[in-house]
């Protein structure tokens, strides 16, 4: 309401009023009126209210003093009881404000209190959180280190790196290669979400120009979030590889293997799993070679240093496990024994030397033309033996003859002269030519005999 329409209302309720109190028989009701309704009507309408005071009180000291009109017992009390009442709401509109303000700023203060508590409560559940994925982290490490420590098997050893890899990590595609027991490549022994029959099918050189070979050469982690960003690494984007990462198993300088993870998404690994991945990588490189050197000490334990066949001692062992399963499945098993032919003579007439390359030699062609399922091993001297699993009889002649012709047509070169060897071999069959593994070395030895009496070079079967 504008200043003027206010003002106007007040001066007209005020004359109202008192017109109606200078009234003969109820004016004087009218005259006290104003105190019942004084109080609304400051509270309701502020500014009419005070030019309706102002002039109402004119008009009751100008009746009562100018005119008469108004008796003065009654006058002075009510003016006083108008002013008490028209200023009694300020003081409570003034107290009710103190009291808002004094309100509002003590619940500013909770307010701020609460919220710097929020503020705490939510980093410590940020911290909490983060301290139970750390403590979930050290767990698995834990558990990692547990079960490295209890296995010596290398391909355990492997397949308990994958298994945690897929655990801890979560990674969409990976590989886990090691290191060659001849040192010169890295065999890619496990994958992960890839097409295995096409990384199992080629090894990795270490001194190939080949990333991997470059990688592992470098001897430290790495980490390409986006193999657009480094120009290294761009080519990689073909094989539709956006990010990747590095992590090579080393030990004492020497990498013995490395796991390598690839993404098609940009980012798929953040900073802080990277880090805990390398430690876990680090505790995989410890039980990794503790694993190696068991695996070449057991080679090593099993196999003849001149010829890398299998020992005498692990040859028997094994078919004595071969029979038992040959027996369990009702299956056939042929054992050939071999021998060189005249190896004395070779060994006087060109040296030891010659001697023991054609051992080589010979050990070399044994394995090539057996099968994965066969076992090769060096029976003592210049004889050597083969385990041929669910073979019968006919089959191991074949298998022999085989052997033969490989030998015979081999050239042996000493010095700048080439020789030539032949080799006699005995072939028994189990169960039909013998029960036990005794009994089956000894029939395949008096065949080989038989052969060497019936003038070398050629194949004798045991005749049950």
């Amino acid at each position: 309401m504008p200043d003027f329409a206010q003002k106007s209302t007040g001066i007209l309720t005020a004359l109202l009023s008192l017109g109606l109190a200078m009234l003969p028989g109820p004016g004087s009701f009218f005259v006290c009126f104003p105190v019942f309704y004084i109080a609304f009507y400051r509270f309701t309408f502020p500014k009419p209210a005070l030019w309706f005071l102002t002039v109402f009180i004119a008009g009751l000291l100008g009746g009562r003093f100018l005119s008469h009109y108004f008796q003065q017992n009654w006058v002075l009390p009510e003016i006083g009881a108008l002013l008490m009442l028209f200023w009694v709401p300020t003081f409570i509109q003034n107290k009710q404000r103190d009291e808002k303000d004094d309100f509002d700023r003590r619940f500013g203060s909770k307010k701020e209190e609460f919220d710097a508590f929020r503020q705490v409560a939510e980093r410590l559940k940020k911290e909490n959180t983060q301290i139970e994925k750390q403590l979930r982290q050290i767990e698995h490490l834990y558990d990692v280190i547990k079960e490295a420590g209890s296995t010596l098997n290398v391909q355990e050893m492997i397949e308990l790196t994958k298994e945690f890899t897929e655990r801890m990590f979560d990674l969409p595609h990976f590989i886990i290669a090691v290191l060659s027991n001849d040192g010169k490549k890295y065999e890619i022994r496990i994958t992960s979400g890839c097409d295995e029959s096409l990384f199992r099918s080629f090894d990795i050189d270490l001194e190939s120009g080949g990333l991997a070979g470059l990688l592992g050469r470098e001897k430290k982690p790495i980490f390409v979030s986006s193999v657009e960003q480094e120009e290294r690494y761009s080519k990689l984007k073909n094989l539709g590889i956006q990010s990747f990462i590095f992590l090579p198993f080393l030990v004492q300088d020497r990498v013995i293997g490395f796991l390598c993870s690839y993404s098609p998404d940009e980012n798929y690994l953040d900073q802080e799993k990277f880090s805990n991945f390398q430690v876990f990588c680090n505790q995989i490189s410890i039980g990794l070679q503790k694993s190696l050197l068991y695996e070449k000490v057991q080679k090593l334990s099993i196999t003849d240093g001149l010829t890398k066949l299998y020992s005498h001692r692990y040859f028997k062992q094994r078919l004595e496990e071969e029979l038992v399963l040959a027996n369990r499945y009702s299956s056939q098993l042929s054992l050939l024994i071999l021998d060189i032919d005249h190896f004395k003579h070779y060994n006087d007439t060109y040296g030891h030397v010659a001697g023991d390359y054609v051992l080589m030699e010979v050990s070399k062609i044994l394995k090539e033309q057996s099968d994965i399922s066969h076992l090769v091993a060096r029976y003592g001297g210049e004889e050597m033996v083969l385990i041929a699993p669910e073979t019968t009889k006919e089959q191991g002649i074949e298998l022999a003859e085989k052997i033969r012709k490989a030998v015979e047509s081999n050239a042996f070169a000493v010095g700048r002269e080439t020789t030539k060897v032949t080799v006699s071999i005995g072939v028994a069959t189990f169960p039909q030519d013998a029960p036990t593994s005794l009994e089956l070395i000894s029939k395949s030895d008096k065949a080989l005999y038989e052969a060497k009496n019936r003038g070398r070079n050629r194949i004798v079967a045991c005749q049950s």
